[in-house]
């Protein structure tokens, strides 16, 4: 009796490990896409259009969950989940990610190009990939270097034609070395903040002015609160899509691949729905504001 019910256990336990294997081995691959914009802003929409195509090739075993709107955190809360090994792919800024690879700062200085397209090429050589060496080896991989974001603009609870008329006035900023010294060069008091709070911090006075392209300041409403808007077209803004180095390397060749070639269609897709809509963004401001 003894040993048929030894047999048995070691035949459950044996049925039980075979099992959790093969539910290990046909679970998906789970990513967290992080970002600060709204739904139905173009990057939104990049995103989950990014999304059905890595399902799509990957046959379903990759699966992007997609949190808009900061519900991750700020961005510094994010990149700091992600150098600690979390599952997640975010967008950042290269303001941000010069406090680590200083010279990647450059890439979206104030007045550098007016071309996406040859912003674009700067960063697919062999310069950007050794800087991408240099941030991996920090914890941190850029994914996908190009996403294009937009043509930044202000907008002000007070009209600025001059670096003048910004004197004293608070402008939010991205945790940035480089936002906050573009601010401050334009003659405003560069606010760093969560694009999350800056409706409240608009609302509450805490800020009275905020810059981004003409998408995202509409997406956020913030003409609701702030009237307005200067087309001071400061930066051609392109952002970096990041992931850990620890996660990124846990994840096979063939993911990846997969991650990375469906990437350059989402690239595509999005400057595409920037292109069409930042004009309609403009003329909603406008009429709104």
């Amino acid at each position: 009796m003894n040993t048929l019910q030894t047999t048995v256990k070691k035949l459950s336990c044996a049925v039980g490990i075979t099992l959790a294997m093969a539910f290990g081995a046909n679970a998906a691959t789970e990513v967290m896409i992080a970002y600060g914009n709204q739904p139905g802003e173009p990057i939104d929409k990049a995103m989950h259009y990014w999304a059905d195509q890595v399902k799509e090739k990957s046959n379903g075993e990759i699966q992007f969950r997609l949190f808009p709107s900061s519900q991750l955190g700020s961005e510094t809360e994010v990149m700091e989940q992600a150098k600690f090994g979390a599952n997640i792919i975010a967008i950042s800024s290269y303001g941000y990610l010069m406090d680590t690879v200083p010279d990647l700062g450059i890439i979206n200085a104030p007045y550098l190009s007016q071309s996406f397209e040859k912003k674009s090429k700067l960063l697919h050589t062999e310069w950007f990939e050794g800087l991408n060496n240099d941030l991996a080896s920090k914890g941190l991989k850029i994914v996908v270097p190009d996403v294009v974001y937009g043509t930044r603009h202000l907008l002000s609870k007070g009209a600025v034609k001059t670096p003048a008329d910004l004197k004293g006035v608070k402008v939010r900023v991205q945790h940035s070395r480089l936002f906050v010294a573009t601010v401050k060069a334009m003659g405003g008091v560069p606010t760093p903040m969560s694009l999350a709070d800056v409706y409240p911090g608009l609302s509450q006075g805490v800020i009275e002015g905020v810059e981004n392209p003409a998408v995202v300041l509409h997406g956020g409403k913030f003409q609701e609160v702030v009237k307005n808007l200067n087309l001071t077209a400061h930066t051609k803004h392109m952002s970096p899509f990041v992931a850990g180095t620890m996660f990124w390397e846990s994840l096979s060749d063939e993911e990846k691949r997969i991650i990375l070639e469906t990437s350059r269609d989402m690239v595509s897709y999005g400057a595409t729905l920037i292109a069409e809509s930042e004009q309609g963004a403009i003329d909603q401001l406008k009429a709104e504001a």
